[in-house]
């Protein structure tokens, strides 16, 4: 590989001193590189509005019958639609009802699907009932939970944490999502499908940052999306990722074939074909091969821009990034030279016009005192 650089990055040096420059130069992007590949989870940066509001669909747990609202507590109920809350959030629930019916609908005809079973929403009028109803402590500033299987939301009252920034109705939007999905579907679909398209009917893709996605991208740390299937890890910064991930993915494929195209896919695993079918059947492609494409998308995005504007990549870390986009940026642009310059040699070629000589050979000598040629590079 040659270890030229423009003269940009390497003024006039002596030969032996810009290759001893060019290899230090390399050396440090590689360094860059490597440290970036070490630390690339803690770039998700801040979680999205989804990831921090309300958790993945769960599976009830044994305990949950017992948790149930009391016969006491109040209920407003229409066809398909069933609101359970304590006496001392009344106020809220009037304001929370009207509402509560027009979002389903409407997440109903955005999906283009329409259940005949009851939805339950329950608003947990504690922490400790909330906690209680899913079995255990969700994720810290979980405000909304589905529960597999049952066909229930659980909701927890603002009034637990008075002075919060609570979007209470946002929330539910996510959740009727993920509870009209599970009802109209009876097989398991890939989890990143599903909180893709609850964060698309609440949205909240305005919340994304694919500026980070495509740093991410661009080093090969993006998350397969076979291993986001069942279940998102553990770790805050890698399942801020997975959400960025499934809202993401789910946002190349509106690109892809519009909102009618998401649609025909969740009729076609509504009527029993595997996750792989179905994206066959709807965009005429393999799974795997629409993520690597999702994937290259975002990697053209890489840019200089991209990386100086990514708050979360500024302090320790802004100087190499720079360093591998500015090296990054040349190395494609030398590639395109020399594609070029290729077919220009080929055309000559075809012409019968005898090709110019490689940039690497050394110019001719000329007669004694003829200047020594230069061509921007050397």
């Amino acid at each position: 590989m040659s270890l030229r650089f423009p003269r940009l990055l390497l003024p006039e040096l002596r030969p032996r001193t810009r290759w001893v420059a060019a290899v230090g130069l390399k050396a440090a992007l590689l360094l860059a590189v490597l440290l970036l590949a070490t630390t690339a989870p803690a770039l998700a940066g801040p979680p999205p509005a989804a990831a921090s509001r309300s958790a993945a669909p769960v599976e009830p747990p044994d305990s949950a019958a017992a948790a149930l609202p009391a016969s006491d507590w109040r209920v407003r109920a229409e066809p398909g639609l069933r609101f359970e809350y304590a006496p001392q959030d009344e106020a809220l629930a009037a304001r929370l009802w009207p509402v509560m019916e027009t979002d389903r609908q409407a997440v109903m005809e955005r999906l283009r699907m329409f259940p005949d079973a009851e939805l339950r929403v329950v608003l947990a009028p504690t922490v400790r009932r909330f906690d209680a109803l899913l079995g255990g402590a969700p994720p810290e500033g979980t405000l909304g939970v589905y529960l597999l299987g049952q066909r229930t939301i659980v909701l927890r009252s603002p009034r637990t944490a008075p002075g919060g920034n609570w979007d209470l109705r946002g929330v539910l939007r996510h959740e009727l999502a993920h509870g009209i999905i599970d009802m109209a579907i009876a097989q398991p679909i890939p989890l990143w499908l599903n909180e893709g398209l609850a964060i698309l009917v609440s949205d909240e893709l305005d919340y994304l940052d694919e500026a980070q996605l495509t740093t991410l991208a661009v080093l090969g740390r993006l998350i397969p999306l076979p291993q986001l299937f069942a279940s998102f890890p553990h770790g805050h910064g890698a399942r801020t990722l997975a959400y960025a991930q499934a809202a993401s993915f789910v946002r190349f494929l509106l690109r892809e074939d519009g909102m009618g195209g998401l649609q025909r896919l969740l009729r076609h695993l509504a009527a029993g074909a595997s996750p792989q079918e179905a994206f066959l059947q709807t965009y005429g492609q393999p799974l795997g091969t629409l993520e690597h494409r999702w994937q290259q998308q975002l990697s053209q995005r890489f840019s200089t821009l991209t990386l100086i504007t990514t708050s979360s990549l500024l302090g320790g870390l802004g100087i190499p990034l720079l360093l591998l986009a500015v090296a990054r940026r040349w190395w494609q642009r030398r590639k395109a030279y020399r594609q070029w310059e290729l077919e220009e040699r080929l055309q000559a070629l075809v012409r019968g016009v005898p090709p110019p000589p490689p940039p690497d050979t050394p110019p001719a000598s000329g007669p004694p005192g003829s200047p020594r040629l230069r061509d921007g590079w050397n």
